[in-house]
């Protein structure tokens, strides 16, 4: 069901202005060296699951289950991506091609936020390898580790002070175009 099939008895309510949590992944980083528009969020509970494509539907899973054992409201691609590989694992042979899934909510019609972020911050969020375990991050793990956390909070704040207005004005023009 796309957003903009939602009955209108849904209304505007604090789930939707206030999800759970949100996915971020970065997107293909444009040129320039400036900060650009080069992440995507959005708030899985608010995609119904039939909607969407196998690929889009166990990414969105993987989140949800993610999100809920950290006690998260910000949930990167690449967090997955780590998980997967302690365990020995990779989207590849999980049969899940995460590639489709993020063109999927990027293009879709599901609410997605495009992100302005610097190009250190775009690196933090796509890099699954930051694992204390990996010896190459050894040293510097913890300045790492730190730096992708204040990133993961300065996003949360961001997107719970932006995403009420942001799902304002979508409940806005969706009542626009039912009226005329």
């Amino acid at each position: 069901m796309p957003l903009n099939a939602l009955p209108d008895e849904i209304g505007f309510s604090g789930r939707l202005a206030d999800p759970g949590y949100w996915l971020v992944a970065g997107l293909d980083w444009p040129p320039g060296r400036g900060p650009a528009e080069a992440a995507l969020a959005v708030a899985p509970e608010l995609i119904p699951r039939e909607a969407v494509s196998q690929d889009t539907y166990q990414v969105l899973g993987c989140a949800d289950l993610y999100a809920a054992r950290r006690a998260t409201r910000v949930v990167f691609l690449s967090d997955l991506t780590r998980m997967f590989a302690r365990v020995g694992q990779s989207w590849a042979s999980l049969h899940i091609d995460w590639r489709t899934a993020l063109d999927e909510l990027h293009d879709g019609s599901a609410p997605a936020l495009s992100l302005t972020i610097t190009q250190r911050a775009h690196m933090l969020i796509c890099e699954p390898a930051s694992d204390p375990e990996d010896d190459r991050w050894h040293d510097q793990h913890e300045l790492v580790h730190y730096e992708r956390e204040l990133i993961r909070h300065v996003i949360a704040d961001k997107l719970a002070a932006d995403w009420p207005a942001y799902l304002t004005s979508i409940v806005r023009a969706r009542r626009l175009r039912v009226v005329s």
